[in-house]
């Protein structure tokens, strides 16, 4: 039976005063890379080392027993072998530390013997009072505070609205080093491992609190209690958007995940009907889950379902016309006066309807213009694709993606409560240029199907958000 936790119990796992890593090791490893980070993140005198050899590391004393530790530390770094866990758990209640990241791996994964060690640590938690992430995890990110349990790039430490929730560990490592280059920032994130202790719901509560977070993305293999997250999911996406990328869809993804991180992750069906009852948005990938964070996290919920396409490539534009109506947008006719406005400016062959395919008019700016000050249009996709050879004969006389397509600023300015998302492919320059003339302020996806599907979710989540009202 789980016992009732206070949400904010969490808080010394991204807040700590003080923090003791345990299994610092002068050898290539965790225990030898954590310390110079945490020294470089700023935490360098709140920061105390044990290992059983004592001495010194990287300019700080070693302890060789948790015992001897001075200060005032309410947080715990374990980075030994799995059998010796259950005994750095009593050493630690002992010391009063009663927060705790295992990092250590070989327990519920690796089989019958690994689940018993982990029933052990569990025991000893509950019995001393102790609060613990994992094992099989690497623990936690604040980018408030520059706080991390594991090496994340500099740029990764960029604080942002994103909160990341990640069972698996490396996973999580290895997400969080490549979300700031796809223009995603987080604010905190956990990565879970076995889940001994701390579950998602307690983290997706804590989240919930939490003003720096605004969006939620989860990598969720199993649920701990089903129930529970159910319960939890519909408090939080009343007020947050919680993204999920679920693993386990196959039979043979079952049984991945079981030998993951120990998680019996069950049918697919269930997850798909509790995600939808919750409001909770499903992605279908890792590049869907991303690109979700992307406009979740950039753009305001729109009024209702009415897309407006503007593109300078027809046959794109009607990719992303046909995903927009299968996942239930609409596009409506063109208001008067915008179809008016465009005409005056449009070549005698340019079709103007929605979508709007400006081709090489040169009307591309004054045509995005008018469909976001269109009152009949409730989000805006804006398809931005040039061949390599006249993007290459812009640059060389000088006239940049700016100049030709103008900045977000001055888009965003014009209807700040309509979300616009780009898509773009091709020459990797040209949506490098784009990428940076547009800002953080408009995400720039790679597929118009999947750009579609963004600007679908964030309607389904706004009505599902008037429901509840």
């Amino acid at each position: 039976m789980r016992r009732e936790t206070d949400p904010q119990s969490l808080k010394p796992f991204f807040e700590p005063r003080e923090v003791v890593i345990v299994g610092a090791r002068r050898s290539p490893g965790f225990g030898f890379i954590l310390p110079l980070a945490l020294q470089r993140q700023g935490w360098g005198d709140r920061l105390y080392l044990v290992n059983p050899a004592g001495g010194e590391l990287h300019g700080l004393p070693v302890y060789v027993r948790i015992s001897e530790v001075p200060g005032d530390p309410d947080l715990a770094v374990v980075i030994v072998p799995a059998e010796a866990v259950p005994g750095v758990l009593e050493e630690l209640a002992a010391r009063g530390i009663k927060n705790v990241v295992v990092e250590s791996a070989g327990f519920a994964e690796v089989g019958k013997g690994g689940k018993e060690l982990q029933e052990r640590c569990r025991e000893i938690a509950r019995r001393r009072g102790l609060r613990v992430v994992g094992p099989n995890c690497v623990g936690v990110v604040n980018t408030e505070n520059r706080f991390s349990t594991v090496e994340v790039v500099e740029e990764a430490l960029t604080p942002g609205p994103v909160g990341v929730i990640a069972q698996s560990g490396v996973f999580g490592n290895i997400l969080l080093d490549g979300l700031h280059q796809q223009g995603v920032f987080i604010s905190k994130a956990v990565t879970l491992g076995n889940r001994m202790d701390v579950d998602e719901c307690e983290v997706l509560e804590y989240l919930h609190a939490d003003p720096q977070t605004k969006v939620i993305m989860m990598y969720l293999e199993g649920a701990a209690e089903g129930r529970r997250l159910v319960k939890t999911l519909r408090r939080v996406t009343a007020d947050k958007p919680v993204l999920i990328l679920k693993s386990g869809r196959t039979a043979k993804g079952r049984e991945a995940t079981a030998s993951h991180t120990g998680s019996m992750s069950g049918e697919d069906e269930l997850y798909e009907a509790v995600f939808r009852q919750t409001g909770a948005v499903r992605a279908e990938t890792l590049e869907e889950l991303v690109d979700l964070a992307r406009v979740f996290s950039t753009q305001p919920l729109p009024r209702g379902n009415r897309l407006g396409i503007a593109t300078s490539s027809g046959s794109l534009g009607a990719l992303a016309t046909d995903a927009a109506a299968e996942a239930g947008l609409v596009l409506p006719p063109l208001s008067p006066d915008t179809e008016g406005r465009i005409r005056a400016i449009a070549p005698r062959w340019m079709n103007v309807r929605n979508p709007l395919d400006v081709g090489p008019s040169g009307a591309y700016l004054p045509a995005m213009k008018a469909l976001l000050e269109d009152p009949g249009i409730d989000m805006v996709l804006s398809i931005m694709v040039m061949p390599y050879a006249v993007f290459r004969e812009f640059q060389l006389r000088g006239v940049s993606v700016h100049d030709f397509l103008g900045s977000a600023v001055g888009l965003r300015e014009l209807a700040p409560e309509k979300p616009l998302v780009a898509c773009s492919l091709g020459d990797r320059g040209f949506l490098e240029e784009l990428d940076r003339s547009l800002g953080p302020w408009i995400p720039v996806i790679t597929s118009p199907e999947r750009a579609s599907r963004a600007l679908a979710a964030l309607h389904r989540y706004r009505s599902f958000r008037e429901k509840l009202r």
